[in-house]
């Protein structure tokens, strides 16, 4: 699959232009993460990113621009070291139980950071990102696949049926609970919950789990 294309900005032409770049880059999600949507403004990433605003509108036409440019680029990237993975990485050595409990943190993971100050990139365009959607679509894309390599021990009498509705049911159950605002139920928890679940789903047996952090899966930002 070809990644989304990035927003379009005015491209640096030398490395320090790069690293400047890189910095109001940074500062912006900083900005967005602590502060939200209405505390990025272009004064405080320059002086967060120690800019200035002629280098700021050197490469970006102002705030919406910015936003545009940050909400395709996060998870682009994302897709693209998901992607990676995917084809470089011996994921042979993984039992079953280690793909599920691994596929539902990671589904988890992403959800969570997207929930965290992506969001108020999708609140400001009115939508949501196209690239956290493709990158999205592709996660459970290769997670199914993965997970596929274990077919074996799929005890559903329709294994890519079952794969596809129960990598989907964790991903609405995680969506769900992210977006709570009362009552959220602990990440952790979730996690247990979810696992628990595909796990029986898939096999009818929910598994020990590894552990926490006992699985050496993916990270979502590298």
């Amino acid at each position: 699959m070809v990644a989304p294309k990035p927003a379009q900005i005015r491209p640096p032409k030398q490395s320090r232009s790069q690293r400047t770049l890189e910095r109001i880059v940074a500062a912006s999600l900083e900005l967005l993460a602590t502060e939200g949507l209405s505390g990025l403004t272009v004064h405080k990433v320059v002086a967060k990113a120690n800019s200035s605003v002629g280098s700021f509108y050197a490469r970006f036409e102002g705030k919406e621009d910015l936003l545009d440019y940050l909400g395709e680029r996060v998870w682009t990237e994302a897709l693209q070291r998901w992607e990676t993975a995917l084809e470089t990485r011996d994921w042979s050595t993984l039992e079953l139980a280690e793909v599920v409990e691994g596929s539902v943190g990671l589904l988890a993971d992403a959800q969570r950071s997207r929930s965290a100050y992506l969001k108020a990139l999708d609140w400001a365009s009115g939508r949501q990102s196209d690239a956290y959607e493709a990158f999205r679509s592709e996660l459970l894309a290769g997670l199914g696949r993965l997970t596929l390599e274990h077919r074996a021990e799929i005890a559903h009498q329709d294994p890519e049926l079952a794969v596809r509705i129960g990598l989907r049911a964790v991903l609405g159950v995680v969506d769900a609970e992210f977006r709570a605002t009362d009552d959220r139920i602990h990440r952790d928890v979730v996690i247990e919950e979810c696992r628990i679940m595909l796990l029986a789903y898939l096999t009818g047996d929910p598994a020990e789990a590894t552990g926490p952090g006992g699985v050496d899966f993916f990270e979502v930002w590298g």
